[in-house]
Protein backbone atom coordinates (compact mmCIF):
# COMPACT_ATOMS: atom_id res chain seq x y z
CA UNK A 1 0.00 0.00 0.00
CA UNK A 2 2.81 2.43 0.90
CA UNK A 3 4.47 1.69 -2.43
CA UNK A 4 1.22 2.51 -4.29
CA UNK A 5 0.88 5.78 -2.40
CA UNK A 6 4.51 6.63 -3.19
CA UNK A 7 4.00 5.92 -6.91
CA UNK A 8 0.81 8.04 -7.03
CA UNK A 9 2.42 10.89 -5.14
CA UNK A 10 5.43 10.85 -7.44
CA UNK A 11 3.18 10.78 -10.52
CA UNK A 12 1.19 13.84 -9.44
CA UNK A 13 4.27 15.77 -8.40
CA UNK A 14 5.74 15.15 -11.85
CA UNK A 15 2.45 15.87 -13.61
CA UNK A 16 1.95 19.31 -12.04
CA UNK A 17 4.77 21.08 -13.94
CA UNK A 18 3.72 19.23 -17.11
CA UNK A 19 0.15 20.49 -16.69
CA UNK A 20 1.42 24.02 -16.08
CA UNK A 21 3.55 23.80 -19.21
CA UNK A 22 0.59 22.57 -21.28
CA UNK A 23 -1.56 25.43 -20.00
CA UNK A 24 1.16 27.92 -20.86
CA UNK A 25 1.35 26.48 -24.40
CA UNK A 26 -2.42 26.75 -24.79
CA UNK A 27 -2.41 30.35 -23.59
CA UNK A 28 0.40 31.15 -26.02
CA UNK A 29 -1.81 29.93 -28.89
CA UNK A 30 -4.67 32.20 -27.81
CA UNK A 31 -2.31 35.13 -27.33
CA UNK A 32 -1.17 34.72 -30.94
CA UNK A 33 -4.84 34.80 -31.97
CA UNK A 34 -5.46 37.98 -30.01
CA UNK A 35 -2.35 39.53 -31.60
CA UNK A 36 -3.52 38.51 -35.08
CA UNK A 37 -6.82 40.34 -34.57
CA UNK A 38 -5.09 43.46 -33.27
CA UNK A 39 -2.69 43.58 -36.21
CA UNK A 40 -5.38 42.94 -38.85
CA UNK A 41 -6.48 46.63 -38.98
CA UNK A 42 -10.12 45.62 -39.28
CA UNK A 43 -11.23 42.06 -39.91
CA UNK A 44 -14.41 40.62 -41.41
CA UNK A 45 -15.66 37.04 -41.47
CA UNK A 46 -18.73 34.92 -42.12
CA UNK A 47 -20.10 32.59 -39.47
CA UNK A 48 -22.72 29.92 -38.90
CA UNK A 49 -24.19 29.46 -35.42
CA UNK A 50 -25.90 26.16 -34.59
CA UNK A 51 -27.55 25.74 -31.16
CA UNK A 52 -28.06 22.24 -29.76
CA UNK A 53 -30.55 21.05 -27.15
CA UNK A 54 -29.90 17.61 -25.70
CA UNK A 55 -27.63 16.90 -28.65
CA UNK A 56 -30.17 17.84 -31.32
CA UNK A 57 -29.49 20.78 -33.65
CA UNK A 58 -32.10 23.53 -33.44
CA UNK A 59 -31.60 25.04 -36.87
CA UNK A 60 -28.80 27.44 -37.72
CA UNK A 61 -28.18 31.15 -38.12
CA UNK A 62 -25.78 32.56 -40.69
CA UNK A 63 -24.26 36.01 -40.57
CA UNK A 64 -21.16 38.15 -40.86
CA UNK A 65 -19.13 40.06 -38.32
CA UNK A 66 -16.77 43.01 -38.68
CA UNK A 67 -14.30 43.77 -35.90
CA UNK A 68 -11.77 46.48 -35.23
CA UNK A 69 -10.19 46.92 -31.80
CA UNK A 70 -13.08 46.66 -29.29
CA UNK A 71 -15.70 47.60 -31.91
CA UNK A 72 -17.86 45.23 -33.89
CA UNK A 73 -20.74 45.16 -36.33
CA UNK A 74 -22.76 41.97 -36.63
CA UNK A 75 -25.29 41.29 -39.37
CA UNK A 76 -27.81 38.43 -39.60
CA UNK A 77 -31.19 38.17 -41.35
CA UNK A 78 -32.84 38.79 -37.96
CA UNK A 79 -30.88 41.84 -36.80
CA UNK A 80 -27.99 44.25 -37.22
CA UNK A 81 -25.89 45.11 -34.16
CA UNK A 82 -23.34 47.91 -33.79
CA UNK A 83 -20.99 48.26 -30.82
CA UNK A 84 -18.50 51.13 -30.50
CA UNK A 85 -16.77 49.96 -27.35
CA UNK A 86 -19.40 51.36 -24.98
CA UNK A 87 -22.83 51.68 -26.60
CA UNK A 88 -24.68 48.98 -28.50
CA UNK A 89 -27.47 49.47 -31.05
CA UNK A 90 -29.56 46.50 -32.20
CA UNK A 91 -31.84 47.00 -35.17
CA UNK A 92 -34.74 44.56 -35.57
CA UNK A 93 -36.18 44.87 -39.10
CA UNK A 94 -39.37 42.93 -38.30
CA UNK A 95 -40.31 45.47 -35.61
CA UNK A 96 -38.67 48.50 -37.22
CA UNK A 97 -37.03 49.40 -33.91
CA UNK A 98 -33.56 49.99 -32.53
CA UNK A 99 -32.69 49.06 -28.96
CA UNK A 100 -29.88 51.09 -27.40
CA UNK A 101 -27.93 49.76 -24.40
CA UNK A 102 -24.60 49.66 -22.62
CA UNK A 103 -24.02 45.88 -22.54
CA UNK A 104 -22.18 43.96 -19.85
CA UNK A 105 -19.30 41.61 -20.67
CA UNK A 106 -21.65 38.63 -20.32
CA UNK A 107 -24.13 40.18 -22.74
CA UNK A 108 -21.38 40.83 -25.28
CA UNK A 109 -20.31 37.19 -25.04
CA UNK A 110 -23.81 36.12 -26.06
CA UNK A 111 -23.78 38.39 -29.13
CA UNK A 112 -20.24 38.55 -30.46
CA UNK A 113 -19.14 35.08 -31.65
CA UNK A 114 -15.48 36.04 -31.21
CA UNK A 115 -15.73 37.52 -27.72
CA UNK A 116 -14.65 34.21 -26.21
CA UNK A 117 -11.02 34.44 -27.25
CA UNK A 118 -9.90 36.27 -24.12
CA UNK A 119 -11.81 34.15 -21.59
CA UNK A 120 -8.60 32.34 -20.69
CA UNK A 121 -7.68 35.51 -18.77
CA UNK A 122 -10.87 35.50 -16.71
CA UNK A 123 -11.48 32.39 -14.63
CA UNK A 124 -10.87 29.66 -17.19
CA UNK A 125 -8.19 26.99 -17.23
CA UNK A 126 -6.96 26.08 -20.70
CA UNK A 127 -5.13 23.17 -22.25
CA UNK A 128 -4.21 21.83 -25.65
CA UNK A 129 -6.48 19.22 -27.24
CA UNK A 130 -5.63 16.34 -29.55
CA UNK A 131 -7.40 17.30 -32.78
CA UNK A 132 -4.96 18.55 -35.44
CA UNK A 133 -7.02 18.87 -38.65
CA UNK A 134 -10.30 20.60 -39.46
CA UNK A 135 -11.82 21.03 -42.91
CA UNK A 136 -8.47 20.22 -44.52
CA UNK A 137 -6.53 22.78 -42.47
CA UNK A 138 -3.90 22.21 -39.81
CA UNK A 139 -5.27 23.46 -36.51
CA UNK A 140 -4.46 23.59 -32.82
CA UNK A 141 -7.28 22.55 -30.52
CA UNK A 142 -7.59 24.57 -27.31
CA UNK A 143 -9.99 23.64 -24.51
CA UNK A 144 -11.12 26.01 -21.77
CA UNK A 145 -12.81 24.91 -18.56
CA UNK A 146 -14.54 27.29 -16.15
CA UNK A 147 -12.95 27.43 -12.71
CA UNK A 148 -16.18 28.72 -11.14
CA UNK A 149 -19.71 27.30 -11.28
CA UNK A 150 -21.36 30.66 -11.99
CA UNK A 151 -19.80 31.07 -15.43
CA UNK A 152 -22.18 31.21 -18.39
CA UNK A 153 -20.12 28.62 -20.28
CA UNK A 154 -18.74 25.58 -18.48
CA UNK A 155 -16.49 24.45 -21.35
CA UNK A 156 -15.23 25.87 -24.63
CA UNK A 157 -13.40 24.22 -27.49
CA UNK A 158 -11.60 26.25 -30.16
CA UNK A 159 -9.91 25.20 -33.38
CA UNK A 160 -7.20 27.71 -34.28
CA UNK A 161 -5.65 27.79 -37.76
CA UNK A 162 -1.92 27.19 -37.31
CA UNK A 163 -1.01 29.41 -40.25
CA UNK A 164 -3.20 32.47 -39.68
CA UNK A 165 -3.77 31.97 -35.90
CA UNK A 166 -7.47 32.75 -36.51
CA UNK A 167 -10.31 30.61 -35.09
CA UNK A 168 -12.21 28.32 -37.46
CA UNK A 169 -14.56 26.66 -34.96
CA UNK A 170 -15.85 27.37 -31.46
CA UNK A 171 -17.99 25.08 -29.29
CA UNK A 172 -19.60 26.57 -26.20
CA UNK A 173 -21.11 24.24 -23.63
CA UNK A 174 -23.50 25.38 -20.94
CA UNK A 175 -23.72 23.82 -17.48
CA UNK A 176 -26.34 21.30 -18.71
CA UNK A 177 -26.39 19.30 -21.94
CA UNK A 178 -27.00 22.24 -24.27
CA UNK A 179 -24.22 23.72 -26.38
CA UNK A 180 -23.60 25.95 -29.39
CA UNK A 181 -21.29 25.47 -32.36
CA UNK A 182 -19.86 28.36 -34.38
CA UNK A 183 -17.98 27.85 -37.64
CA UNK A 184 -16.09 30.84 -39.04
CA UNK A 185 -14.89 31.27 -42.63
CA UNK A 186 -13.94 33.73 -45.38
CA UNK A 187 -11.71 36.00 -43.33
CA UNK A 188 -10.94 39.38 -44.89
CA UNK A 189 -8.32 41.62 -43.28
CA UNK A 190 -7.07 45.19 -43.54
CA UNK A 191 -10.54 46.73 -43.84
CA UNK A 192 -9.53 49.94 -42.00
CA UNK A 193 -13.03 51.14 -41.05
CA UNK A 194 -13.65 54.47 -39.38
CA UNK A 195 -15.15 54.60 -35.88
CA UNK A 196 -18.49 55.69 -37.33
CA UNK A 197 -18.80 52.31 -39.06
CA UNK A 198 -19.60 50.80 -35.66
CA UNK A 199 -22.20 53.41 -34.69
CA UNK A 200 -25.87 53.35 -35.64
CA UNK A 201 -26.79 55.98 -38.23
CA UNK A 202 -30.46 56.99 -37.88
CA UNK A 203 -30.40 58.53 -41.37
CA UNK A 204 -30.05 55.03 -42.82
CA UNK A 205 -33.15 53.85 -40.92
CA UNK A 206 -35.54 56.82 -40.89
CA UNK A 207 -38.61 54.74 -40.02
CA UNK A 208 -37.06 52.88 -37.09
CA UNK A 209 -38.23 53.64 -33.55
CA UNK A 210 -35.29 54.16 -31.19
CA UNK A 211 -35.79 52.63 -27.75
CA UNK A 212 -33.17 53.70 -25.19
CA UNK A 213 -32.66 50.95 -22.58
CA UNK A 214 -29.70 52.54 -20.82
Amino acid sequence: MNRIIYILTTFFLLALPMMAQKEAEAKAVLEKTTKAFKQANGIEADFTLTPYQRGVAQGEMKGSIQLMDENFRLTTPQMVTWFNGKTQWTYLPTNEEVNVSNPTREELESINPLAFLTLYKEGYACQLGSKTNYQGKNITEVKLTAEEFNKQWSNLTLYIDRTTHLPLYIKLKEAGKDYHEITISNYRQGMGWKKSHFTFDPKQYPDAEVIDLR
